[in-house]
């Protein structure tokens, strides 16, 4: 597997090219590359609280809209081959819908690099014909994270590839390499249906079937005809039917997610490394959630090979930055499990830790003053040993996902979100009755969505 690049607009008459281009066989298009696209916030260094600088954002829009203003390339009518996918992706709409829903934070990111970029909107369906928007986790020479890249590749875009961190699991950095790559293969081969069939099945075997034709000259049927496996057809033919999907939703019955503040992830920058169980729990959000969009983590602390970044939702960096401050920088990223097998107010963890009680209660969701259960797991200043990290890890693979009820969630729209019946989650979670409360935490099944 291989990956991607990214041009920058040039205002309204960009746009408007587009629109046009959407009806050409073959658009070609030019791909400078400017910064990342993807809102940034930084936490400073200090046990001060952050000054409240605003967020270098847009207002949240919809990606959708977003998307279909960068769509460039001929999709619904390419070649038969894609309405045979269109069928076979709408043929369950609210299984797609599902999809889309538990992607849309990713999709978010890799709509801002589109646009930022000026590349064709089709590529956003790259990823989900690749993974389905799941940052995978794989072992040796395997492809891995949303856009698959394999090892040699990821570290040819120089991303970090490690036991530590896995770049290629980072959806923004993975995200900017592999549009990197795509549009290298553009600038190689002028014609983005080739950069496809390379970043599936190599440049190389490209130059090879290609010799010395010019792409921009050859028909849809011709570049059908040239001799890759099938699963380097398809793999064009899918994103081409995704994107017709997206023109057009209402045309096959689908229904497509709306973002908002608790689904756009934000870049929070920080001058150290953070605990992620410790950032969730200054950000009010579930373990399973931060380890879901930071995935390139592969243990809960950040190596000093890795960004220091953290991506969480717009409605919560404020919170987590003010919180943040409440720990001084020093304790910010070891921190270990520990029973505490006794009873006792937190006060004696936080003297015996070398740590303000007020740092301690903070990084466990507790208030200074708040009593310690015998049967109680503290969360404590020091690095985790190595058993302890298997043991953890594998604990998280068995560990039911959790979600923090924000405003204007309701237990059926839950159940929805998460595509599991309104009943299994009424009996996981006997213990929500009337109105639920806001930050409170719902059992979600392993194994849904």
């Amino acid at each position: 597997m291989t990956r991607a690049l990214r041009p920058m607009r040039d205002g309204l008459a960009a746009t408007l090219a587009l629109a046009l281009a959407a009806c050409a066989p073959a658009p070609q298009r030019p791909t400078p590359a400017p910064p990342s696209a993807l809102p940034t916030a930084s936490v400073p260094s200090s046990t001060a609280t952050p000054e409240a600088s605003p967020l270098v954002a847009k207002t949240p829009e919809s990606p959708w809209p977003r998307l279909r203003a960068q769509f460039a390339m001929q999709r619904c009518d390419y070649r038969p081959q894609v309405q045979h996918w269109v069928r076979a992706y709408t043929q369950s709409p609210r299984h797609l819908f599902v999809k889309w829903q538990a992607a849309l934070p990713f999709i978010e990111i890799v709509a801002d690099e589109i646009e930022t970029r000026d590349l064709p909107g089709e590529l956003a369906m790259l990823p989900f014909v690749e993974s389905d928007y799941r940052p995978i986790a794989t072992r040796g020479d395997r492809p891995a994270g949303m856009w698959q890249l394999v090892p040699d590749t990821a570290r040819a875009q120089r991303l970090v590839v490690d036991d530590e961190y896995d770049g290629r699991l980072d959806a923004l950095a993975s995200t900017q390499a592999a549009l990197d790559l795509i549009g290298g293969y553009y600038k190689e081969f002028a014609d983005w249906r080739l950069a496809d069939f390379a970043y599936n099945a190599g440049e190389f075997r490209v130059k090879k079937l290609l010799r010395e034709r010019d792409a921009r000259t050859m028909s849809a049927d011709e570049l059908g005809k040239l001799p890759f496996n099938k699963v380097t057809h398809d793999h064009l033919d899918r994103m081409l039917a995704l994107a017709c999907i997206i023109e057009d939703p209402a045309r096959y019955g689908v229904k497509l997610p709306e973002g908002n503040a608790d689904t756009r992830l934000v870049a929070v920058d920080l001058d150290n490394g953070m605990d992620l169980r410790v950032a969730a729990r200054l950000a009010g959000l579930s373990i399973a959630d931060v380890r879901l969009w930071n995935a390139g983590y592969r243990q809960d602390r950040m190596d000093e090979r890795a960004p220091h970044r953290l991506l969480l939702p717009e409605s919560r960096v404020e919170r987590f930055r003010a919180a943040s401050a409440a720990i001084p920088v020093a304790f910010w990223n070891d921190w270990h499990e520990e029973p505490a097998g006794r009873t006792g107010a937190l006060d004696g963890w936080a003297a015996a830790s070398g740590i303000p009680v007020e740092a301690l209660a903070s990084a466990n969701a507790m208030t200074p003053g708040e009593s310690v259960s015998r049967s109680a797991t503290l969360l404590l200043p020091g690095r985790e040993t190595r058993a302890a990290l298997r043991s953890e890890s594998v604990a998280a693979r068995n560990t039911p996902r959790t979600h923090v009820i924000a405003s204007g969630d309701t237990l059926s729209g839950i159940a929805h979100r998460y595509d599991i019946p309104l009943k299994r989650l009424r009996a996981l979670n006997p213990q929500m009755h009337g109105t639920l409360r806001v930050g409170s935490r719902l059992v979600i099944d392993a194994d849904a969505g």
